[in-house]
């Protein structure tokens, strides 16, 4: 009984402390994070709206080449009939039906170009979903890779001030048996204050960091990370990654798309100087009570209708021109952008190659650095090294470590730019966290 009640006490203490250090956090994984927002981004369903709007364009269009069927059904009632020098002129009561059926037979190419340029369209949705997924991810890996740069950093802070409480413990122990004077303890006490307000500051920022990828992410609650596995990166010339950005970007791709759209909408413009030409059939009932002396009870007729307008202020002269200039705007547009697409290309790979030059040369750094502040620690302990000369191993150390580590995420998030940049992020992402439902993973040629 009493062994239960202790064990209350402390667990309620737990909780009062930190209610969140009682019980284990959840550990959200990279892979998560990608689910998360997939499912829950505003952006990713605005853009799927968009594509639903754009499939149902297509319908709006076909709706243009088939027939129209109308009918109008009337009663009318009178308070008495009227009547004329040859019988009835205006009956007391009069039932009417009509049917009818209008077929377009030519618009001068303007409903079929509307109805390709619809499919187009559906086709720039579904690239502009993918591209609008791509950024979403990648600024969910962005803001993972931060998170975890910071909860590294913490870890360094919190090795660091256990590294220099155990030198001020010793500087407390040189100084009581008279080998050491004052200034050297005041010297370790002040290093280790100011470690400690880094290590709250590292803290600090782990919180923010964490608070921008639950944005990202749409996580809710608190929660822990875990280091994704190492990515790698196949080994192909820059002019090979260049030539797969060109065929595999949904950038480019959409651009493409827009190109196309605008000559649909030059074939668009052409056709208002074509006439129009449509067949429409009619049928007519009529019953009165009492009948008037023309009546005529059925009829049916067929129309054959041509319109061509000859003078509108040359306003089909002023669309045409706009439409040719909205293309060879969008030519210009995507050769801009082919153009940025190779630079873009070469700054990412550059960016990686110098990131990963860097990581050899800095784990042995970090390696020295340990072995240097550990020989040093234990010279101090004895006397044979000073303050100054822990400090400074101490000093050499975390530097290297912050090194390090920031060189290691930043390494990892400049593969993924790299990817990105080629048009290839989103074809390496798990499988159900990189591609929605109506699986828009990316173009595989470039229309």
């Amino acid at each position: 009984m009493i062994r239960r009640g202790v064990f209350l006490l402390v667990l309620v203490q737990l909780i009062i402390v930190d209610p969140f250090q009682g019980f284990a956090q959840e550990v959200v994984t990279l892979e998560e994070a990608y689910r998360s927002a997939m499912a829950e981004s505003e952006q990713i369903g605005i853009s799927r709206e968009n594509l639903m709007q754009a499939e149902r364009e297509i319908d709006r269009a076909k709706s243009f080449l088939y027939p129209s069927i109308n009918t109008e059904a009337s009663y009318l009632r009178r308070s008495e009939a009227k009547q004329g020098p040859f019988g009835v002129l205006l009956p007391e009561s009069q039932k009417q039906f009509n049917l009818t059926i209008e077929q377009p037979l030519y618009t001068g190419g303007r409903a079929s170009a509307a109805y390709r340029s619809a499919k187009l369209g559906v086709r720039g949705g579904k690239l502009d979903l993918s591209l609008t997924t791509e950024n979403i991810l990648f600024d969910v890996a962005r803001a993972y890779y931060e998170a975890l740069k910071a909860q590294r950093n913490v870890e360094i802070e919190e090795n660091e001030v256990k590294r220099l409480e155990a030198h001020l413990r010793d500087a407390e122990k040189r100084f009581r048996v008279g080998e050491a004077i004052k200034t050297v303890v005041l010297r370790a006490e002040a290093e280790l204050a100011d470690a400690r307000a880094r290590l709250i500051r590292a803290r600090n920022d782990q919180e923010t960091t964490k608070d921008q990828l639950a944005l990202f992410a749409r996580i809710e609650g608190p929660f822990n990370l875990a280091d994704p596995p190492s990515l790698t990166l196949s080994e192909q010339s820059e002019a090979e990654w260049v030539k797969t950005a060109h065929e595999r970007r949904s950038d480019l791709a959409l651009q493409s798309t827009n190109v196309k759209i605008s000559e649909e909408q030059i074939s668009i413009a052409k056709g208002t100087f074509f006439p129009s030409l449509s067949l429409q059939g009619r049928y007519n009932w009529i019953d009165q009570d009492p009948e008037t002396s023309f009546l005529t009870t059925n009829d049916r007729s067929a129309i054959l209708s041509l319109s061509f307008p000859i003078f509108e202020g040359r306003l089909r002269v002023a669309e045409l021109a706009q439409a040719r200039s909205r293309h060879r705007q969008q030519l210009l547009q995507k050769a801009f952008l082919s153009d940025q697409i190779s630079v873009e290309v070469r700054r990412s790979l550059l960016n990686l190659n110098a990131l990963t030059s860097q990581l050899d040369v800095l784990r042995a750094q970090v390696a020295f650095a340990r072995e240097n502040f550990s020989l040093i620690s234990r010279q101090f302990a004895v006397g044979l090294a000073t303050n100054i000369d822990v400090l400074d191993a101490n000093a050499t150390l975390i530097s290297a470590e912050r090194q390090l580590t920031n060189t290691t995420y930043d390494r990892e998030v400049a593969i993924l730019q790299v990817e990105r940049a080629v048009g290839v992020f989103l074809d390496l992402m798990p499988p159900k966290a990189g591609r929605g439902d109506e699986g828009s993973s990316g173009p595989t040629d470039n229309p």
